[in-house]
């Protein structure tokens, strides 16, 4: 082998080694940009649901097989979640990538919203029609963009259902219970257990969209 053919040969290598690490560090921390494509990828992947969903005071079914996913590799898949009687309330679609930790991006659609969560090691951000809802920490506590405590995500895995609280100045107020996918005593995912203002609705909304996503353990770890 001549020197140039070696000299192509190793050039060839390098390329192969570049763009494998760029692949590679794509699915561990994209950056604003590969987001935003990967976002509008989700979009693309549960467009067609757009206008076919019920209202989401129909109720989202608790049974397992309502719970529709379709997962086109280990990293990424969509699905929706039916009402009582059959009928999509909310489509999702995903795209899981490498840690450290629980590290995602989850694009949800509904009759009237869309989501979008992105998971890091700092929580969920949490994102409605463009707007911050807020960020849900790791331990539960959702706080809003200057850091106040608005509310508190706990789960409860021994009875199978998480419940969300309020936070109201000095105390807190349940306002619902979300049931996991191994509770096969409800009929209702989400089931509302406090008065509610047309804010804290979008907030649980939210809330338990991601909540019930993420307990199905779609997202790679």
């Amino acid at each position: 082998m001549n020197i140039f053919a070696i000299i192509a040969l190793v050039v060839l290598l390098l390329i192969a080694g570049i763009f494998f690490l760029l692949r590679f560090l794509r699915n561990v921390q994209p950056d604003e940009g590969e987001l935003e494509e990967d976002l509008a990828s989700l979009k693309e992947a549960i467009a067609s649901f757009k206008g076919g969903f019920v209202p989401w005071s129909a109720g989202i079914s608790a049974k397992e097989v309502d719970q529709v996913v379709e997962k086109s590799n280990q990293r990424q898949g969509k699905g929706v979640f039916l009402s009582p009687e059959g009928q999509p309330v909310f489509a999702y679609a995903f795209r899981s990538y490498i840690g450290p930790g629980k590290n995602n991006l989850v694009y949800v659609l509904t009759l009237e919203h869309e989501y979008v969560f992105r998971t890091s090691t700092k929580g969920t951000e949490i994102r409605r029609d463009e707007r911050l809802v807020g960020l849900l920490r790791p331990n539960g506590q959702l706080v809003d963009e200057r850091g106040r405590d608005i509310g508190r995500l706990e789960r409860r895995n021994a009875i199978s259902e998480s419940r969300f609280y309020l936070k109201e100045e000095n105390s807190e107020r349940e306002l619902a219970k979300i049931a996991l996918p191994d509770n096969i005593g409800k009929i209702e995912a989400v089931e509302i257990t406090g008065m509610l203002s047309a804010e804290q609705e979008q907030q649980l909304k939210a809330v338990a969209s991601y909540e019930l996503v993420e307990n199905l353990g779609l997202f790679a770890k």
